[in-house]
Formats: C-alpha cells, sequence, structure tokens
C-alpha cells in the first residue's frame, strides 16, 4: 500500500545522523505491516536497510543476530547440528510462510518490536533467554531482557527514537530441546494460542512460554516437565474478543502445553 502522506524518506549509516525524532516519524526495517494499511500519522520514514544490522555471528558466549536480518535468512542459514533448539526457531518462522513476502522481506527486528500478541518469534525468545540490545540516537546502548520488553498487545518498552539493534541468545540454550506450538483455527489465520517449551536435559531445567492467548507472551513460573500446568493458568488474564473467548484461549492453550510436553518427553526418550 502507498503511504501518501510521507513527506521525508531518510537512509542513514549510522544513528549519529539522526539530530531529532517526533511522533510522527517511524523506523522502516521489512516494512511488511507498514505498508500493509494506511498511516495517516505518519510524516518521516527512517531506512534501517541502510545500518547494516542483519547479521548473524557468534560473539563470546552469545549468538548475535541483527535487527533487520530477514526471517528467511534463519531457515536458510547453516547451523551448528548441536543446536537443537534452532528446530524450534525454525518452527516459529515458518508459520509465517504461507506469505512469500513475509518471509523473505520482515525482519527479525520488526517482528519482536511490532508486538502483536500473535508474533511468533518474541515467546521463543523469551524461552531460550535471550537479551535485547537497544541504542538511542546518541548511539548508548542497553540489554533488556526478552521476557521485559513486550509490556501488552503492539506495547514494549522502546522509548520515543530507541531502537532494537541485535538480539543476543546465549549459545548454551541453543542446545536445548525446543518445542513449538501453534493453534489458529485456519493455517493462514492468526494464532488463538501459542506454547514454547524448551527444556535442558543436563540439568533439568525447564521453560515455557505462552503467546497469542495473552496480550504479551508470558513465562510460566515453574521449572519441571513433569507437572500439572493448569494452575498456572488460573490466574492469567486471556484475550477475550469475537475471534475467541478467554476459556476458550485457556483451554486451547493447557491443550498446547500438554502436547508440547509430550514432544519433549518423546525427543528425550529417543535422544
Amino acid at each position: 500500500m502507498d503511504l501518501p502522506n510521507i513527506e521525508t524518506y531518510l537512509r542513514p549509516k549510522n544513528l549519529q545522523t539522526i539530530n531529532n525524532w517526533d511522533k510522527d516519524w517511524a523506523w522502516l526495517a521489512g516494512g511488511t505491516w507498514l505498508f500493509s494499511e494506511p498511516q495517516p500519522q505518519l510524516r518521516v520514514l527512517v531506512d534501517m536497510q541502510f545500518l547494516d544490522w542483519s547479521e548473524i555471528k557468534i560473539q563470546e558466549e552469545n549468538l548475535l543476530i541483527g535487527a533487520t536480518c530477514p526471517l528467511i535468512k534463519i531457515l536458510q542459514y547453516s547451523w551448528q547440528s548441536e543446536w537443537t533448539a534452532i528446530a524450534g526457531l525454525k518452527s516459529a518462522i515458518s508459520v509465517l510462510a504461507a506469505s512469500l513476502k513475509v518471509i523473505n522481506m520482515a525482519t527479525v527486528g520488526g517482528n519482536l518490536c511490532l508486538a502483536l500478541s500473535v508474533g511468533t518469534l518474541a515467546p521463543i525468545m523469551i524461552a531460550l533467554g535471550a537479551k535485547y540490545e537497544i541504542w538511542n540516537l546518541q548511539g548508548e546502548a542497553r540489554l533488556v531482557a526478552a521476557e521485559d520488553f513486550q509490556i501488552g498487545s503492539r506495547q514494549t518498552i522502546l522509548q520515543p527514537s530507541e531502537v532494537l539493534r541485535r538480539v543476543l541468545i546465549p549459545i548454551e540454550t541453543l542446545k536445548w530441546r525446543v518445542n513449538y506450538q501453534r493453534f489458529g483455527i485456519a493455517a493462514t489465520d492468526p494464532a488463538l494460542a501459542i506454547v514454547v517449551s524448551a527444556y535442558n536435559p543436563e540439568n533439568l531445567q525447564f521453560k515455557c512460554v505462552i503467546g497469542a492467548s495473552v496480550p504479551a507472551p508470558k513465562l510460566l513460573d515453574c521449572h519441571h516437565i513433569n507437572i500439572n500446568y493448569s494452575p498456572f493458568l488460573k490466574n492469567i488474564e486471556f484475550i477475550n474478543n469475537p475471534k475467541a473467548s478467554a476459556t476458550y484461549r485457556r483451554e486451547i492453550t493447557q491443550t498446547l502445553i500438554k502436547r508440547s510436553l509430550h514432544q519433549l518427553q518423546l525427543t528425550n526418550t529417543h535422544a
């Protein structure tokens, strides 16, 4: 979709060339959402592609994924075989494969910063203990835990003019076994519930994250794979709208948790 109200298009090579920021400015990454509907409030687009933030590399104890890394690159990259968690990351991206435009153009940072309740990447980043590196226009950086980044549907802790620079995933958690479960009425419909379970067979550490059924992904406060998860869902506020009631979303989420745990246990048995 054309955005005829845009007056200025910027292509900075570094953040220091941007002297100010206003409420009618917006970052442009892949643009798959930005150009999907009218944006009458915007006057200036700042294209991030020229910042060259699309890297995938290992630095010390972390895997670094640049904010402008296209999702297709995650699927095509030659990952180390012992990084078993990558299978879950690929599953989270593959659910978007029905749209070639999305899978080829959308970026890691764009998916996370859009912060839709149905976002595919946020739950698995939380399960893997990822951190997000955030920059301001002066190039100053801060690290935020993935579980603290999204605070609601279309809401993050980003301040005006701040931008997600990269994602840091601990190498150790990439060796975990991860299972990604998603439920929607149809394959191309937005998810009604997402569950990501991650399990470390070496020390039996376990994480379970729910998404899509709640405004923002939520890490459940439990650490063992062989427990009943129903009590942990009772006090959670699930989304209630014409697409699905809160009760239905809770039941679907509980079903996906059971299915995810079963798949992890099967994987552990056959390992």
